[in-house]
Order: structure tokens, then sequence, then C-alpha cells
């Protein structure tokens, strides 16, 4: 089975699509530390209207289908922002909250319209020169790199498939009764994934 990805972009190239990868992801690290000092709730808001617009812009409608299988991601942030109303009070409850939003838009953007290949070339070049120097391996960070963003969607796809296989046998959708599973799936598939990483010559 596969399930529709809510950051998958459409098939009309946008205006976001054809800027260079690097830019984007330059953009997005600005924008992550310019959040990260900003502390006004109202311009954090603004921000992040005008990310979900531009977000929305390159995606076309939601899919709430899709949303509904990661809606994992708003429980998050609520039970985030929660906390920190309770330790810190309404304003910096909302200063959280709209910064974690414009953050999430923006990073929803430069995903959806930027190919996982071009963000590992991406990460790869910009390690290069740390790389002549031997202080890393620039193809293997990239492949790490490329292997958290993709792992994500497959990771849900997983706990999906496992939620339906128990339904259909009458199994309770108890949190252990899922999780188990889970991570014996997981850890199969993180034992694939290193030896398939080991296998390349070129590593």
């Amino acid at each position: 089975m596969s399930w529709p990805d809510p950051l998958k972009p459409l098939g009309a190239q946008t205006w976001l699509h054809r800027w260079p990868a690097g830019l984007k992801l330059a953009l997005l690290l600005g924008l992550a530390s310019s959040f990260v000092l900003l502390n006004k709730p109202v311009w954090l808001a603004f921000a992040a209207v005008g990310l979900f617009v531009v977000w929305r812009h390159v995606t076309g409608p939601i899919d709430w289908h899709a949303w509904r299988q990661v809606r994992w991601l708003a429980l998050t942030v609520v039970v985030v922002v929660l906390y920190v109303w309770a330790l810190a009070g309404m304003t910096q409850a909302l200063t959280v909250l709209f910064r974690l939003l414009a953050l999430l838009f923006a990073a929803f953007a430069v995903m959806a319209t930027t190919s996982v290949t071009e963000m590992m070339a991406v990460v790869q070049r910009v390690l290069e020169p740390l790389g002549r120097r031997g202080w890393v391996h620039p193809e293997k960070v990239a492949l790490t790199f490329g292997l958290c963003l993709r792992l994500v969607p497959v990771l849900l796809e997983q706990w999906q498939e496992i939620r339906e296989a128990q339904a259909a046998r009458g199994v309770s959708a108890a949190p252990h009764a899922l999780l188990v599973p889970m991570l014996v799936r997981t850890m199969q598939r993180a034992e694939e994934l290193a030896q398939a990483i080991d296998s390349r010559a070129d590593f």
C-alpha cells in the first residue's frame, strides 16, 4: 500500500520549483535562524501566514485524507504549546506556536519543490572542502541525510499498515500492540539499510 503524501508537489512547475536547491536550503536555514531569534508573536504570525500561502501555492489543494495520516505532527505542536503555556504563560506559548508553524510551512514548501536527490547533492557539495581535508565523508553524510528524509513517509506508511492489519484481525489498536511490531519492523529495515550501505564498494 502507498499512502498519499501531503507534501508531494504538483505536476506543474511553480516559481519556487525553478529556484536552485542550494538557494532554497540556504533561505530555509536563514529563516529558521531568524525565527529562533524573533520573539514577537505578531511578526511570527505574519511569517506563518505568509509561508502557509507560499506552501499552498506550490502544492495545490489540501488532501485531507493524507493529512489524517500525519496528524501526529499537529498533536506534537499542540502538546509543546500547552506545555510552554503552563510554564511561561500565553504570550510565550503564542510565540512558540507561530514559530513552529512558520518553520514547518517553510520546510514543507522546500520539501514540496525540491527532490531528495537535489538536496543530497547540495549537502555533498557543501561538505566537499571538509572531505578534502579528511574530516568528513561527504558522500556518506549526503546519503544519511537523504535516507532520513525518505524514511519519514516510509515509517508512517509502515505504521498505517500495522494498524490496518491488526484491525483486519480484530486486534485492539492499543499503543503497546502497535509499538512492538513497529519496533521490530523498523529494526529490520535499519539492518537492511546498514547492509546496503556497507555493500557499496565506493563508500
